[in-house]
């Protein structure tokens, strides 16, 4: 078994990481509706369900592939603190809004340099993963990304919970590209943090990428700017309980939040869907 079919059945419909997506693209309109699946074959005919037994078995191919392992191995990266690449494991981000110790009053980069770190990050990672992805120039990489329906969700998760939630006075205030300016805001730390994780080399490909998803990311925060607060009511009614830390946000960053590894999940339905979009063009 390689490690995205590994991954892809480590969830089960009733996963809180499961709810918390579901609930993502239920409430921010324009995104793809949510199927849940657990292997590769669901999965590529869930990109194309057409998709005759050649195509599933090229996309199993791709996906036992180097290409399709170093991004599954970034998704997990950026579900993980201090070992990987985040500096938040996992939804902790989510967390730190609820309760009486719900961070900063201000809810800006500026007032919380560490989480904007993390989300800046979160984004190289994604690009990351893109270049590794998909063939053609960056343009043809970004615009296959955007062509499918597991890259759609993941740039909604990014949007909604990455940025518009935890930064949500700079959604309101506006005046530019919140993600250039997120990215701009911690150069020195993501590059050091990246490099250092991934190489130089990974670095500068990621960047690449970047320059052309920026454009694409702010158009899903935008599309999510009139409904963070429907978002914060539905997810608040059941995780904070759900984790039995319905007064300590320190209790989640402790315990339920590595139950909920939301970049190993998306990352792995973009990996899947990624190859299935591969195979079906071999």
């Amino acid at each position: 078994m390689s490690k995205l079919e590994e991954s892809l059945s480590q969830y089960k419909a009733d996963n809180l990481t499961v709810k918390l997506c579901s609930t993502i693209f239920q409430v921010v309109p324009g995104g793809p509706e949510f199927v849940f699946y657990d292997n590769l074959e669901a999965g590529v005919k869930r990109h194309n369900p057409s998709a005759g037994a050649d195509v599933v078995e090229r996309a199993r191919t791709l996906g036992a592939s180097d290409d399709a392992a170093k991004a599954i191995w970034v998704a997990d990266a950026l579900d993980t603190a201090d070992a990987g690449l985040g500096i938040y494991t996992g939804v902790k981000n989510l967390f730190s809004l609820f309760g009486k110790s719900a961070g900063p009053a201000k809810r800006t980069f500026e007032a919380d340099p560490q989480q904007a770190a993390d989300a800046a990050l979160k984004g190289v990672g994604l690009a990351y993963m893109i270049h590794k992805l998909f063939p053609g120039s960056i343009a043809e990489k970004v615009n296959a990304f955007k062509s499918l329906k597991a890259g759609q969700e993941i740039a909604t998760y990014y949007a909604v919970a990455e940025v518009a939630l935890p930064f949500a006075d700079n959604l309101v205030e506006g005046g530019g590209n919140l993600v250039e300016k997120l990215m701009n805001s911690n150069t020195g730390a993501i590059k050091d943090k990246f490099a250092g994780f991934a190489g130089a080399e990974a670095f500068s490909q990621a960047t690449g990428v970047l320059s052309q998803l920026t454009a694409p990311l702010e158009g899903y925060i935008s599309a999510a700017k009139g409904h963070t607060d429907a978002v914060m009511e539905r997810i608040k009614g059941y995780l904070p309980g759900a984790m039995n830390v319905a007064d300590s946000v320190s209790g989640a960053a402790a315990t339920g939040v590595d139950l909920m590894p939301v970049w190993r999940f998306l990352g792995a339905r973009l990996v899947v869907e990624a190859c299935a979009y591969r195979a079906e063009r071999a």
